[in-house]
């Protein structure tokens, strides 16, 4: 009813424009628009998106509101097709969906077996795709269009991973990663020097050859970090920065060095960690001048430490640091871990009464911070029973004071533990900006990168 009586007021209007024009020849003619396009589209509202979870050890359904203008549509004028292209996530409702268009007018209809008038204030059901026209001025439809709103299919929990193949080289065995700008950089051990081979994580398959560093002696592979735009590295007890992997220069600074223990970079805190010669901590603020503090304690860990640093969510003006390694206590099947603040100078172990919750002593270890808690992994363990390597990872929701193995979507391909095997313990491994976790494997040079799902889509 609705449609007939706005197509009699738009003929009675055509009709008075043509009678008007009739009467009076000195009356000015008026030609009527053809214009009908959809001009934008977005969703009005939040909308409820549910997925499955485990929460205390019991499968259960989560849900959590996603925010309609954060996924915003396009509109291809040539196809008549309109779309988001980032989807929303796996679980969102998308059967009650409140919608804005935009239109040459607005005389916008729902094209069906029986076409009806758009409301702005009523919900539609994006199950299956919508068509939609526009009336133009002149009282001419325009062409039809498809509205379709993608829906994930993956499960945003899970942990996909996938292999890249490309020319990392088979040749690089003893390693390390760094991550700084946009490139990964692997440092490998040769008996001469330490050779460099990096790529971007744009694209992870085309590495350059790997090259030495020209530092005059020795370098410390394993020294090696980032630390804001400049990575530094260790070598016979000096150190040593570098803005692009291969030309290094000496810092300047008469301070001796052991150790390259740690870091926190921000736009409000910058802090570089090491030991002295002496085994005493020091800290800098630039890299050249040094303050030393209280002598490293022997139930620090001195042997494959991994660390960990990142803003609070409470305050990010505040930061804090975790370094984790092995028990200095040979017997012992767990690790070792200790924090400070970025304004503290001193540590604090953490440790808990019941070792049952401790993270296990894995051979070359690896930890990460992701997913808003700590992960760590690593070869072969002792802890409970035996572990193989590369068959759990490890995770910590309090900073590093407990820890439990994970059961489900957050583990590894099958093929890590031969990979780990056949690279003799031989890895790496990065985190990027984009939420990928990067793996490259001695012996074999393949690289895996692998994401949790709701970090490559999730908008809130």
């Amino acid at each position: 009813m609705k449609l007939k009586v706005l197509n009699i007021i738009i003929g009675l209007f055509i009709m008075a424009c043509c009678i008007t024009s009739c009467l009076d020849s000195d009356v000015q003619e008026y030609e009527l628009s053809s214009n009908s396009s959809i001009t934008a589209f977005s969703i009005t509202d939040s909308i409820i998106t549910r997925y499955p979870a485990v929460v205390n050890g019991k499968d259960t359904t989560l849900s959590k509101s996603v925010v309609g203008k954060n996924y915003p549509f396009v509109i291809n004028q040539n196809e008549g097709l309109i779309y988001n292209p980032d989807s929303l996530p796996m679980g969102t409702d998308v059967s009650k969906v409140v919608i804005d268009i935009a239109a040459d007018t607005e005389w916008i209809y729902i094209v069906a077996e029986k076409d009806s008038v758009w409301n702005a204030e009523d919900s539609l059901s994006f199950v299956k795709p919508i068509q939609f026209k526009v009336l133009a001025q002149n009282g001419t439809f325009g062409r039809i269009y498809t509205a379709k709103i993608n829906v994930s299919q993956q499960d945003p929990e899970l942990l996909a991973w996938s292999q890249l193949k490309g020319n990392f080289s088979k040749n690089i065995q003893a390693q390390k990663a760094v991550y700084m700008n946009n490139h990964i950089y692997v440092f490998g051990d040769t008996d001469s020097q330490v050779v460099m081979t990096m790529t971007s994580t744009q694209d992870g398959k085309t590495w350059s050859e790997p090259t030495s560093i020209d530092i005059p002696v020795k370098a410390d592979y394993t020294s090696a970090m980032a630390w804001g735009n400049q990575l530094y590295m260790l070598a016979d007890g000096e150190l040593y920065t570098s803005e692009n992997g291969l030309n290094w220069a000496k810092v300047e600074t008469t301070q001796r060095f052991s150790k390259l223990l740690a870091n926190f970079y921000s736009e409000y805190s910058q802090k570089l960690v090491g030991v002295d010669a002496n085994n005493y901590y020091i800290e800098s603020t630039d890299g050249l001048t040094w303050d030393c503090y209280e002598a490293m304690p022997a139930e620090f860990p001195t042997s494959q430490t991994v660390f960990a640093s990142y803003a609070l969510d409470t305050n990010d003006k505040l930061g804090k640091i975790i370094v984790l390694g092995n028990s200095p206590t040979a017997t012992d099947t767990t690790t070792v871990a200790w924090t400070q603040l970025n304004d503290e100078s001193y540590w604090t172990e953490l440790s808990l009464e019941d070792n049952r919750y401790a993270c296990p002593n894995f051979e070359n270890i690896h930890m990460i911070h992701y997913n808003d808690m700590l992960y760590a992994f690593g070869g072969a363990a002792q802890h409970k029973g035996a572990i193989d390597a590369f068959t759990k990872i490890y995770a910590s929701e309090d900073d590093g004071i407990s820890w439990s193995p994970i059961t489900e979507k957050i583990l590894f391909p099958e093929e890590f533990n031969a990979l780990y095997d056949q690279a003799e313990g031989n890895y790496s491994c990065i985190v990027d900006d984009q939420q990928y976790i990067w793996i490259m494997w001695g012996q074999t040079g393949e690289v895996w990168r692998g994401r949790i799902n709701k970090l490559g889509f999730d908008k809130q």
